[in-house]
């Protein structure tokens, strides 16, 4: 019954772990797990290449991704984008559904575009929770993927 619920978990929120071990298991997505967080938003994002997302707008959007957990305790995430005027946060939500151990807004470095890699902390995770990642992503940016670990 345990293992069908966590599957039905699994399912609800659309995104499927690559592991759901340890709190040492490492885990990648792509950026093509992000989706828009607003429905007037589909259209701008487009896959790039196999598994990045990219802002085609020439505005920025706001773009969410969301992943299950299964692992109580801290794990640290990062997000490897192109970009030089992209902001992204990361937070986790509690069992009652409210976000409860938000993350400091990390910026992309100025200057030219280029692929660089944010650290958006640390999040403490509750058990059977998930936790959000939601980026700015500019126009002509690309998510390329995010981890936690």
């Amino acid at each position: 019954m345990k293992a069908f619920q966590t599957l039905a978990k699994v399912c609800a929120f659309g995104v499927v772990a690559l592991t759901a071990g340890t709190a040492s298991a490492w885990q990648y997505y792509p950026g093509s797990a992000f989706k828009a967080s607003f429905a007037g938003d589909v259209s701008c994002l487009n896959v790039q290449s196999y598994s990045a997302i990219r802002n085609d707008c020439t505005t920025a959007r706001l773009v969410t991704a969301t992943v299950p957990m299964w692992t109580v305790g801290w794990h640290p995430t990062s997000v490897y984008l192109y970009g030089n005027n992209t902001w992204c946060e990361t937070t986790t939500v509690n069992g009652v559904g409210n976000g409860s151990n938000l993350g400091a807004t990390t910026y992309t470095l100025a200057g030219p575009m280029q692929w660089q890699s944010l650290n958006t902390g640390d999040r403490y995770v509750w058990e059977d929770t998930a936790l959000v990642f939601r980026c700015n992503l500019q126009p002509g940016g690309v998510i390329g993927g995010f981890s936690i670990d």
